[in-house]
């Protein structure tokens, strides 16, 4: 006798996969890392408000988003002087 399984497939979103992957989530470690920058660097910021660099709550993480770390770095560019 075979015994066949039925898989429940989940229920995926296109439209939100899509989001995500176009504008992906990072934890403060990844964000620092793409930031180059330290990890407690970005939880100095945060807990003085140092620089307006946006973050969400998730519990007792703090989670980035790319597109908001682009922005800040593009606000953050400027001339060097020699």
């Amino acid at each position: 006798m075979q015994v066949t399984m039925r898989h429940q497939q989940p229920i995926f979103n296109h439209r939100l996969a899509a989001e995500l992957d176009a504008n992906p989530r990072f934890t403060r470690k990844e964000a620092a890392a793409y930031l180059g920058l330290a990890e407690r660097t970005l939880a100095n910021w945060a807990s003085s408000g140092r620089y307006s660099l946006k973050y969400h709550r998730c519990g007792n993480k703090a989670i980035y988003m790319k597109a908001d770390l682009d922005t800040w770095l593009d606000g953050q560019s400027g001339t060097q002087s020699v």
